[in-house]
C-alpha cells in the first residue's frame, strides 16, 4: 500500500520533467519581424472648377406688404356695414365697407349753400345801388353845377344891389345842400368796392364751409383702397362711431413681404464680386437691386410630398444693424401669395405664416468647391502622386451649408483627402479610394440644382 502511493506521487513528477525536456529540446528562436511602412486608406475626390452659386438659407415671418386703417374722419351713427365686414374676408378695391348717418352734415351743407345764397343776393344787390348812385350822382352833379351859377348870379344882383342878404343867403344855402348830396353819393360809391370785397370774402368763406360739409359727407362712406383681406373689426350696424376710431385694419393682397436676418458675412457671400457703381446711382433702390442681383425662393418648412414654394425678389435693405445681434435685415416681396391655391396641398401665403427663404447671389465661375469637414482650419489635405500626404494652406473665400468654396491655394486634377487623420503627419502613405458620389454631390450643391 505505501509503495502504490509513492508510486502516484513519482509518476507525474517523472512525466512533468520529461514534458519539460522535451518542449526544451524542439523550442524555435523567436521570429524577427521586418520594419514595414504603416498605410492609411482614405477617400478621395479629383479636384475641378466649377460654377458656384452663393446661396443663404434664412427664416422669418410673412408680412403684409401694404396695412390700412380705417379711422373715422367723422363722428356718427353706422346705418350700414357691408355683408362681407367680417375677418378673413376678402374686399375689393372702391367697394363701400359702411356708412355713418349723414344727416347732420347734409342740413349743416344746406346751410351753407343757404347762406351762399343769401351772400350772391346781396352781392346783386350791391351792383344795383352802385348803378342807382352813379346815376343819382351825375343829376346831383348836373344840379349842382345848376346852383353854382344860379349863386354866381346872386351876388352880381346883390353886389348891385337888387336882391336882399336873405335872398343871397338862401341861394348859398341851396348851392351847399347840392354839394352835401354829390359828396354823399360820391362816398358812398367809394365805399361800395370794400363791401363788395367783404362779401366776396364772406361767399369764399361760406364755400369754404360748405365744400367741407360735402367733404364730411364724403367721408361717411368709407371705401377699401385696394384689393383687401380684412384682419381687423371694430364696427357694428348702428354702432356710434367717434372721430378718430380705428374701425378696420386690412392687409394688401397683391404681394407679401418676408424680413430675413442675415450676418454682415452671409450677406456679403451674396454680392458681386466685380460690380462698382457710384455714390449717387447707389442712392437709387432699383439700381442697388440691380447691382446686387440676388433671387430668393420662399418655401414652408414642412415635411410633404412636394415642396411648397414661391419665386420671391429682393426689395430692399434695412437701414440700419440690429444692436444686439449685428445683423441685417433685407426684405423680401412675393407677387400675388393668394394665386395658385390649391385646398389640402398648397396654401396661400398668409401673414405671419413661418417660412424658409433661400437666397441667390449671382454665379461665380472658376471656383474650386470641396466638403467643409475636408477643410482643417485653413489647409486642406492632399494625395500626391507618390501616395504620400501634403498639408497645403488655402485661402477660403465662403462656407455654403456642408461644403467650402475656395478661391486659392489648388490646381485642377489635384486629389483632395476627405477624412480627418489623426494623426496627419506631412509625407504619410496613403491608400486613396475614389469618392464619386462625393463629386455629384458637390456640383449639385455648388449650384444648388436637383435632377
Amino acid at each position: 500500500m505505501k509503495i502504490i502511493k509513492k508510486l502516484l506521487i513519482i509518476i507525474p513528477v517523472v512525466c512533468g520533467i520529461a514534458f519539460f525536456a522535451v518542449m526544451t529540446l524542439n523550442k524555435k528562436p523567436p521570429v524577427r519581424l521586418e520594419n514595414r511602412e504603416r498605410v492609411q486608406a482614405v477617400r478621395v475626390i479629383p479636384l475641378e472648377k466649377m460654377a458656384v452659386v452663393p446661396r443663404v438659407i434664412s427664416y422669418g415671418y410673412v408680412e403684409a406688404d401694404r396695412t390700412w386703417q380705417a379711422i373715422s374722419e367723422v363722428s356718427g351713427k353706422i346705418v350700414s356695414v357691408n355683408e362681407n365686414l367680417k375677418k378673413g374676408h376678402f374686399i375689393k378695391k372702391d367697394e363701400i365697407l359702411f356708412k355713418i348717418d349723414t344727416t347732420s352734415y347734409g342740413l349743416a351743407e344746406s346751410r351753407g349753400e343757404a347762406e351762399l345764397m343769401n351772400v350772391d343776393a346781396r352781392l346783386k344787390e350791391l351792383d344795383q345801388s352802385r348803378k342807382n348812385t352813379e346815376r343819382l350822382l351825375a343829376i346831383e352833379k348836373k344840379s349842382l353845377a345848376s346852383a353854382g351859377q344860379e349863386l354866381r348870379r346872386k351876388r352880381e344882383l346883390f353886389k348891385n344891389g337888387y336882391i336882399s342878404t336873405s335872398d343871397l343867403e338862401k341861394e348859398e344855402r341851396t348851392f351847399l345842400g347840392h354839394q352835401t348830396t354829390v359828396n354823399n353819393l360820391q362816398n358812398a360809391l367809394d365805399l361800395i368796392p370794400s363791401q363788395k370785397k367783404a362779401l366776396l370774402a364772406q361767399k369764399k368763406s361760406g364755400e369754404s364751409t360748405v365744400t367741407e360739409r360735402k367733404l364730411d359727407v364724403a367721408r361717411t362712406e368709407i371705401r377699401a383702397p385696394f384689393d383687401c383681406r380684412l384682419s381687423v373689426i371694430n364696427v357694428e350696424l348702428y354702432q356710434f362711431a367717434a372721430a378718430g376710431t380705428v374701425l378696420v385694419e386690412a392687409e394688401s393682397i397683391d404681394s407679401a413681404e418676408i424680413p430675413v436676418s442675415l450676418t454682415p458675412k452671409s450677406f456679403l457671400s451674396l454680392l458681386p464680386r466685380d460690380h462698382r457703381a457710384s455714390i449717387d446711382q447707389m442712392l437709387d433702390m432699383e439700381t442697388i437691386r440691380r447691382a446686387i442681383g440676388i433671387t430668393a425662393r420662399v418655401r414652408l418648412p414642412m415635411d410633404v410630398e412636394f415642396p411648397i414654394e414661391w419665386e420671391g425678389t429682393f426689395s430692399r435693405t434695412s437701414e440700419s444693424m440690429d444692436l444686439k445681434t449685428g445683423a441685417l435685415t433685407i426684405y423680401i416681396t412675393v407677387d400675388k401669395p393668394y394665386e395658385n391655391v390649391i385646398p389640402g396641398k398648397r396654401p396661400p401665403l398668409m401673414t405671419n405664416m413661418y417660412v424658409q427663404v433661400e437666397l441667390k447671389g449671382r454665379s461665380l465661375s472658376e471656383r474650386f468647391v470641396v466638403p467643409r469637414s475636408a477643410v482643417h482650419d485653413t489647409a486642406v489635405y492632399i494625395c500626391t502622386s507618390e501616395n504620400r500626404l501634403e498639408i497645403r494652406p488655402v485661402k477660403v473665400e465662403f462656407y455654403m451649408g456642408n461644403v467650402a468654396v475656395l478661391s486659392q491655394g489648388l490646381e485642377v486634377g489635384q486629389r483632395l483627402v476627405l477624412a480627418d487623420l489623426m494623426p496627419a503627419i506631412e509625407g504619410m502613405l496613403l491608400k486613396p479610394v475614389e469618392a464619386k458620389e462625393v463629386v455629384a454631390s458637390l456640383k449639385q450643391q455648388a449650384t444648388g440644382e436637383t435632377d
